[in-house]
């Protein structure tokens, strides 16, 4: 009772903006926060392993989005069921949901382990790795694989501790682990001169520590939801899988296509095009984590008030986060056109034609930074709603269904040039798409 008391005053009265703004910077630098272990890795193996190395660490990106997927589905379409029970004061039913959601996530997580383990040279060959690179690309995922679980985990419980209203402590606990890695890796790549897969294990033996202290929020402490022994109710994990069906098809359909662009920078352009894809795709992630923690602040705003019968509120939320997201896109495009070259050279180790590829073509890319946020915040906006076919219809359309329209068209015409269109005229497209659906979906159920 007293933790509904504490989530109305967060998520249900006062400025809706200011609400949205306490949950937002913590969720924004938590995510930051997690890419900087990535940014950091490509930083390093850049400039101790070379362009190879980068497009090996390339080559994996779909097997993270496949694992990001996974943990999204079940993490968004729990926190949106918590959340809307929360608002109405039924703490035993989120309570429920919560630890059902915990064992899919350690299900879908072992499983997932167990198969790239078991299929290792199959996977790589599949992600395009070629015979130049395929010891590398393999060496980096099977590492990986052995960490998958408390991957999969700590994403569930960011979100549930946001629920409760604690934007803060999964920034913490993010932080250590951002502590461990990337001292860590600088010692594997830079001092003792090894190969990708201790660039994995650093980043495995960091997820240690911070799904750790993730883990303890439950315990012994005063929060809202606590561990117990699940039931298995397959109506419930119908409406989370369901409900987190269209994030996570999102995330699978965004590596869907870099599996898509990998496929076709060898074609045109070689490894070093996907070594100038990589620079570019760590570049976007920065804004894309930004853009998923505004997201990830609206979602428990959105489905509270929802629970609570206050859809205006809600529709006040999404203004005012469409808005910054535009400002914060189109300065991000801003300073990526002016001095991408300057942060490019960080990853290309003095290599002049890397540097010269991927300058060029992200300042074509770049331009969906000013869209992006849009499609993000739509995407998450419907699937608080409890809308996901909706939610689905436009996470496709920007990550998938209009990318790989422009990737079929666009190369045959303009050449390496009209690769790098393909994502900011699919993001222009698929702003349609997000206007029609959140007017005519915001109806309550």
């Amino acid at each position: 009772m007293t933790g509904a008391g504490t989530t109305d005053g967060l998520f249900g009265d006062g400025s809706a903006s200011r609400a949205f703004a306490t949950f937002a910077l913590p969720a924004i630098l938590t995510g930051l926060l997690m890419i900087s272990t990535y940014l950091i890795d490509g930083i390093l193996i850049g400039q101790f392993i070379g362009s190879g190395g980068l497009a090996s660490f390339n080559l994996v990106f779909p097997l993270f989005g496949l694992l990001a997927a996974i943990g999204i589905v079940i993490s968004t379409g729990g926190s949106a069921l918590i959340g809307k029970y929360l608002g109405e004061n039924k703490i035993n039913d989120a309570n429920r949901v919560f630890n059902l959601s915990l064992v899919l996530a350690v299900g879908f997580s072992v499983v997932l382990s167990a198969v790239t383990l078991l299929f290792d040279e199959e996977i790589a060959r599949l992600l395009g790795a070629t015979d130049l690179l395929f010891d590398a690309t393999r060496e980096y995922f099977t590492v990986l694989a052995m960490f998958f679980p408390l991957f999969i985990v700590g994403i569930c419980l960011q979100f549930f501790i946001r629920n409760e209203g604690d934007s803060t402590y999964p920034t913490k606990a993010t932080l250590v682990s951002v502590g461990i890695n990337i001292p860590m890796t600088y010692v594997f790549l830079g001092v003792w001169d090894m190969g990708l897969g201790a660039a994995a294990l650093g980043s495995g033996i960091s997820l240690l520590a911070s799904t750790a202290l993730l883990t303890v929020y439950f315990v012994g402490r005063k929060s809202i939801m606590y561990y117990a022994r699940p039931s298995l109710d397959f109506t419930t994990i119908k409406k989370i899988l369901y409900n987190g069906s269209s994030e996570g098809l999102s995330e699978f359909s965004a590596a869907v296509v870099v599996l898509f662009f990998n496929l076709i920078l060898i074609r045109h352009l070689g490894e070093i095009g996907i070594a100038a894809f990589a620079i570019i795709s760590l570049t976007s992630l920065v804004l894309i984590m930004i853009n998923v923690g505004l997201s990830m602040a609206l979602q428990p705003i959105v489905s509270y008030n929802l629970g609570a019968g206050k859809i205006r509120r809600a529709r006040d939320t999404l203004r005012f986060s469409i808005k910054l997201a535009v400002i914060i896109g189109g300065v991000f495009y801003s300073l990526v056109f002016v001095f991408g070259a300057h942060f490019i050279g960080l990853f290309s180790a003095g290599d002049a034609e890397l540097t010269s590829i991927a300058s060029d073509a992200v300042r074509v890319y770049g331009l969906a930074y000013i869209f992006m946020g849009i499609n993000y915040l739509a995407s998450g906006y419907l699937t608080a709603l409890q809308r996901p076919r909706a939610s689905l219809v436009v996470s496709l359309s920007y990550n998938l269904i209009f990318v790989v329209i422009g990737l079929i068209i666009l190369p045959p015409v303009l050449g390496a040039t009209g690769i790098w269109w393909a994502v900011p005229l699919a993001n222009i497209a698929a702003v349609f798409v997000s206007f029609y659906f959140v007017r005519v979906k915001q109806k309550v159920k």
